[in-house]
């Protein structure tokens, strides 16, 4: 009988570093962090744009979280695509982290965007989930450059930019609870994280992937 390729290889995709491990987001995983997703936001804090489904811990908020993973997961093709991975430390899905990218194989350039439980945040994980998914962004698809943005009131993912070698890249404008907020843009490029970058990290499951991405 004739061997078929696995129609969707990034569920084997996972990133391995010292404490955690970034896991492909499957629907089990992604189970997993709806029903810690309304965990988040530690009250009288806004570090979310729009209406961001962690300011709303019901159900239906959850849900939309949900819904909202799994169209973007269907959107995955060569000249859009998101990589969503869960953060598992001791066996347990405690947050996630996405990067996302238009046109790589042209532009390679990505973005990345990332939550944690609140038990889980302050221990420096955040950093070590950005270093791993950068990891998985410059030496495993060939990156070139990388971006983030934050509110300018968000300290701890601004300074996660700022500790792993990322410049500000000007200011844009959103909306938080209908008064405008300015987000600053960082900007990392692959010589500025060359520069820093740490190793103990493994990727295991990547060459499968790469002719989804556009990347032969």
């Amino acid at each position: 009988m004739a061997q078929h390729a696995d129609p969707w290889p990034f569920f084997g995709l996972t990133i391995t570093a010292p404490g955690l491990e970034l896991r492909y987001a499957t629907d089990e995983l992604l189970l997993e962090l709806a029903a810690v997703s309304g965990d988040v936001v530690r009250p009288g804090t806004r570090p979310f744009d729009g209406d961001a489904t962690f300011y709303d811990p019901s159900p239906a908020g959850r849900r939309r979280w949900l819904a909202g993973q799994w169209a973007a997961r269907a959107r995955t093709a060569v000249d859009w695509w998101v990589l969503a991975f869960a953060v598992v430390v001791d066996g347990r899905a405690v947050g996630a982290q996405e990067m996302t990218a238009a046109n790589f194989p042209a532009l390679r350039t990505v973005e990345t965007f990332s939550w944690l439980t609140r038990s889980q945040q302050g221990r420096g994980f955040g950093r070590q989930m950005r270093e791993s998914v950068l990891h998985l962004a410059f030496d495993g698809l060939g990156a070139y450059r990388a971006r983030s943005e934050a509110f300018e009131d968000n300290e701890p993912s601004c300074s996660v930019s700022r500790a792993l070698g990322y410049e500000r890249d000007g200011t844009s404008w959103t909306l938080r609870e209908g008064t405008p907020a300015p987000m600053t843009r960082f900007l990392l490029t692959r010589e500025a994280w060359l520069e820093r970058r740490t190793s103990g990290m493994t990727i295991r499951g990547l060459e499968p992937c790469l002719p989804l991405l556009g990347l032969a």
